[in-house]
């Protein structure tokens, strides 16, 4: 478990890419599609390094996940401004 969760640590908090895992450990593994992990997925992941007590990767997974609400509260409004105009949600 533990090796899989790290690889694809290192892959969500861009350490290593996939093939430079692959490229040093052909055999090597990760926690499901590192590109299609859910935040529970995550927090599976911080939860493991918490009982390890790397209490440093568990932050930057928890920065990850908050990344990806901004990116996605991103991609909702761009999306708005295409289906009601630019300035359908800003206060005049």
């Amino acid at each position: 478990m533990e090796e899989y969760i790290r690889n694809t640590y290192k892959v969500l908090t861009f350490k290593e890419s996939i093939e430079t895992i692959l490229e040093n450990d052909e055999k090597a593994i990760f926690f499901g599609n590192p590109f299609e992990l859910t935040n529970e997925d995550i927090n599976e992941m911080i939860k493991f390094f918490e009982d390890v007590q790397e209490y440093e990767k568990c932050g930057e997974l928890e920065s990850v996940i908050e990344v990806r609400a901004w990116a996605e509260l991103d991609m909702f409004l761009e999306d708005l401004d295409i289906k009601k105009g630019p300035n359908f949600y800003k206060r005049v």
